[in-house]
């Protein structure tokens, strides 16, 4: 049963070297690299599970100043690398294509949310001066969560409910620290774009920020994209952005009208946490917790993006 847990995020090689997920295929990636930007486009770019959607939708409803009503169906796609269908087959993959094809003709400015590693985004973002929100989380929250959703994916595709063991997050542990789950490990992701903080076009928060004090960090996001928010929007955004409101929005829309198209019992919501902080303490054991400091300190002791997760000893907290 382990071995299933892990098979729901299995994923395929692209070039070599970067793992993407299974609803990627390899032109997929390919057409992602070489897509067509316009200047105005914002990128919302995470390693997943850490704050992907939430931003997402904070984007969204900036641009409307915070009123949700006026935001369309069409603007909550998936990350745009994949095939925007539930539970695909080899063949409905590859008919559909990637979820970039439908934005290719969406008004601007267009939000196209991703988790590709820094070498894949598409080669225009630079050369365009594309703005790029990127959003990071706590390593281990971030591995605790991701084996909670997909045990979650796990009974919604096969119907099957994981046992919850310490066998079974072991097993998930060790891929997810070596690497070996969809778009690789956490450390590679944060250490590629953390190589940006300096770009002024790319703009770095923290999920444990997003939680802290969101009406700030929408405040910034909004003057980062040059759509500036007075008090009663940015109240407005930090309401329609609430676990209960986006899950609202999530059922209503898009989601599940592709839900029916494709009669598939598939949840959207399951994208949609309260996003615990320090979750990973229910999860890791002592020696998962030992070995992961230890990584962690060898592998991100220059990365300044990070330092907040280090504490004296070289710990993570």
């Amino acid at each position: 049963m382990a071995e299933r847990v892990v098979n729901v995020i299995k994923f395929t090689t692209y070039k070599e070297k970067y793992h993407v997920p299974r609803f990627a295929l390899p032109e997929f990636i390919q057409e992602l690299e070489d897509m067509e930007v316009r200047k105005d486009d914002i990128f919302v770019v995470t390693y997943p599970k850490s704050g992907t959607h939430w931003m997402q939708e904070i984007v969204h409803l900036i641009h409307v100043d915070g009123h949700a009503s006026k935001l369309s169906a069409s603007e909550r796609p998936l990350v745009i690398e994949i095939a925007d269908i539930a539970s695909p087959t080899p063949e409905l993959l590859a008919a559909s294509g990637p979820t970039l094809r439908k934005l290719i003709n969406a008004p601007s400015p267009r939000v196209l949310t991703t988790h590709i590693q820094h070498p894949l985004l598409p080669k225009q973002v630079r050369e365009k001066g594309c703005k790029v929100i990127y959003v990071y989380r706590h390593p281990k929250d971030v591995i605790a969560s991701d084996y909670n959703f997909c045990r979650k994916l796990l009974q919604q595709e096969c119907g099957i409910v994981a046992p919850d063991t310490p066998e079974n997050f072991d097993d998930f542990f060790k891929k997810a620290v070596a690497g070996k789950i969809a778009y690789g490990s956490w450390m590679d992701h944060v250490l590629q774009y953390s190589k940006e903080t300096d770009n002024e076009n790319f703009f770095f928060v923290s999920f444990e920020a997003m939680k802290a004090n969101l009406g700030s960090v929408v405040t910034k996001v909004a003057s980062f994209i040059g759509h500036p928010l007075d008090d009663e929007a940015v109240t407005r955004v930090v309401q329609g952005a609430s676990v209960e409101a986006m899950r609202s929005s999530f059922t209503k829309d898009k989601e599940k009208k592709r839900q029916e198209e494709n009669n598939q019992k598939f949840d959207p919501t399951i994208f949609i946490n309260k996003g615990k902080v320090s979750q990973w303490k229910d999860r890791f054991t002592a020696e998962q917790n030992e070995y992961f400091d230890k990584l962690f300190e060898e592998r991100m002791e220059y990365c300044d993006l990070v330092k907040g997760y280090r504490h004296k000893g070289g710990a993570t907290h």
